[in-house]
């Protein structure tokens, strides 16, 4: 009698693990797939459902193999302990797992292009090994990326509205050997490009504010370890001076510029010639036809232009570039008049060209 009401407290509860009776409505199954809910249920089941079965039938069989019984309480004391445990600890498991914001990657799924757990657009493994393979996917396109350490599983957040030209600079920085407090980049130095993995998360419009929420919303997702910055495009938008360009300009130039001296070797030349000329094929240039202020070339430059005409009016240029659309004239023009205090005749009337405006007359 004491083994049956103690192995009917055990048997019982075998019967309590059915949740995956759940997962059989096809419903709830599209709602619970890839969720802490089947991973529970997996544990559940094939762990703590097999342990309390085992335990079912040691109470059945023991005491009439060897022919001996067992105190009641201790054997009702053991059920309860490992029925409060076993809830409370997996309660607690389930809790603490949906606290978890990060994922855990399985790159052995994922070759060039390939999308581990259905997580990102596009996938690259090794980005040393793919980098000519994402200067062609990511051509023309704006979004969402994710640079993963395969050795740490670091992470890493970004977006750009021109992810070709933002790898270019991630890939230069990790093998220059300028000094940079850049966390990302020192760590690809570190370990290598080729401990990397490159995950496009999303693909949107050119536009730096839906870049930025983006971004913003998968770097809440993943907490990335080498963002520094945790709001994304918290430098977004910043314009510098133009006294501070001017500034850097001088600090950056010649041998200090971090290019200097570097020459691409035929094969890369060649590859990017053969890109450019591919994407052309069917696309056309954005910039084709724009003139004016609507060029993307208008104000770039740094040096303001000031020009005065002899009724004393004042034009003010963003740069010598401004200046020449303004004037329609040639760009050399007005480079080899600035701080001349000659007199330039540009379309038909006479200019004086300087890069310092003129000091204002007291009165």
């Amino acid at each position: 009698m004491v083994t049956y009401l103690v192995m009917k407290d055990w048997r019982i509860n075998v019967f309590l693990f059915v949740s995956g009776v759940v997962l059989a409505n096809a419903s709830l199954d599209i709602a619970f797939h890839d969720t802490y809910y089947v991973v529970a249920h997996f544990h559940y089941v094939l762990s703590m459902g097999a342990v309390f079965a085992l335990f079912s039938a040691w109470y059945f069989w023991i005491p009439k193999i060897l022919g001996l019984d067992y105190n009641r309480m201790l054997g009702k004391v053991h059920f309860w302990i490992m029925f409060i445990g076993v809830n409370v600890k997996g309660r607690m498991s389930f809790f603490d797992a949906s606290k978890t914001t990060g994922k855990i990657f399985n790159h052995d799924l994922a070759g060039p292009g390939g999308s581990p757990n259905k997580n990102f657009v596009m996938f690259f493994n090794n980005v040393q090994e793919s980098k000519r393979a994402i200067y062609k996917a990511l051509r023309g396109k704006s979004g969402v990326y994710l640079f993963i350490n395969n050795i740490t599983n670091d992470l890493y957040v970004g977006s750009s509205i021109t992810l070709s030209k933002r790898m270019t600079s991630h890939f230069y920085l990790a093998n220059s050997d300028k000094a940079t407090n850049i966390v990302l980049a020192r760590a690809m130095r570190k370990y290598g490009l080729k401990c990397f993995s490159l995950g496009i998360l999303e693909i949107c419009a050119s536009d730096t504010i839906i870049c930025s929420e983006l971004e913003q919303k998968w770097m809440d997702y993943y907490k990335p370890r080498y963002n520094v910055l945790k709001i994304a495009g918290s430098s977004s938008g910043f314009r510098h001076s133009i006294e501070t360009i001017n500034k850097l300009k001088e600090l950056f130039k010649k041998e200090s510029h971090p290019k200097y001296g570097t020459v691409s070797s035929p094969e890369t030349i060649n590859a990017i010639a053969q890109g450019i000329k591919e994407f052309y094929l069917t696309h056309s240039h954005p910039s084709k036809g724009l003139k004016g202020k609507l060029s993307p070339q208008y104000g770039i430059g740094g040096k303001s232009v000031f020009c005065y005409n002899q009724k004393g009016e004042e034009l003010i240029f963003p740069s010598i570039n401004g200046a020449k659309q303004h004037f329609q004239v040639r760009w050399t023009l007005i480079k080899k008049s600035i701080d001349t205090d000659k007199w330039i005749d540009l379309n038909g009337e006479l200019w004086i060209i300087q890069s310092l405006p003129r000091p204002t007359r007291q009165e």
